[in-house]
């Protein structure tokens, strides 16, 4: 019997006739057996994915081979590929933007410092920030700073208050038309804003850091 994979593109004379069975049955495997090879072929055009391609790559960024795991292998034409490309903000962004939520990025020209600021709230990998960078960094720029910045907040609170009409029959007697909480229905909102502050961080060894100044700065 034709597979039904096959029996779905075939027209029905087809699916009773015993040599097409036989045909489809015994080329099932080498068909699947091709489309693997296939995808794996793919595969190797694909740094995140490539195994024993992966000779090419090293071939084509360091003219030999390199020692280690295929991991190993993989990070290390990565970060040529990554230095080969000029040293500008889209290029520190797209740097910046793979080890937490990052906000911005900011050139200090007197400081000679790349700033690299992150939303607080997000897990942020500074080993590999500073690792990336040193691969790309110029003579010119001293080192990365990250910065963690806390996101703004409001808060909103409620509070409900009564009016009550008072009937004076007499002059200096007060007495409440209705007792209980009858009245017209007051609102009220008060509105809370958060201060944001940034705290920078000195990191003079790679992947080390040490807060410069405790709490705020």
């Amino acid at each position: 019997m034709i597979p039904i994979r096959y029996r779905e593109v075939l027209p029905p004379y087809w699916y009773e006739n015993e040599v097409a069975g036989w045909h489809f049955g015994v080329m099932e495997e080498e068909i699947d057996l091709r489309g693997k090879k296939m995808n794996e072929l793919v595969d190797q055009f694909l740094l995140q994915r490539a195994t024993w391609g992966l000779g090419l790559w090293e071939w084509i960024y360091f003219r030999e081979d390199q020692i280690g795991t295929i991991t190993q292998r993989r990070e290390a034409i990565r970060r040529k590929r990554l230095a080969k490309k000029p040293f500008k903000l889209p290029i520190l962004r797209q740097l910046g933007s793979q080890y937490g939520k990052l906000l911005q990025v900011k050139e200090e020209f007197l400081a000679k410092e790349i700033h690299f600021e992150y939303d607080s709230s997000f897990p942020i990998n500074m080993a590999g920030l500073f690792g990336d960078f040193e691969y790309i960094r110029p003579v010119h720029i001293n080192r990365a700073v990250p910065v963690l910045q806390a996101p703004e907040s409001t808060i909103t609170l409620g509070a409900k208050a009564y009016g009550h009409s008072v009937d004076y029959p007499i002059c200096g007697l007060e007495m409440p038309v209705e007792l209980g909480t009858s009245g017209t229905l007051a609102q009220r909102t008060i509105t809370v804003g958060s201060v944001t502050s940034a705290t920078r961080l000195d990191s003079p060894i790679t992947g080390f850091e040490i807060p410069m100044q405790g709490g705020t700065a």
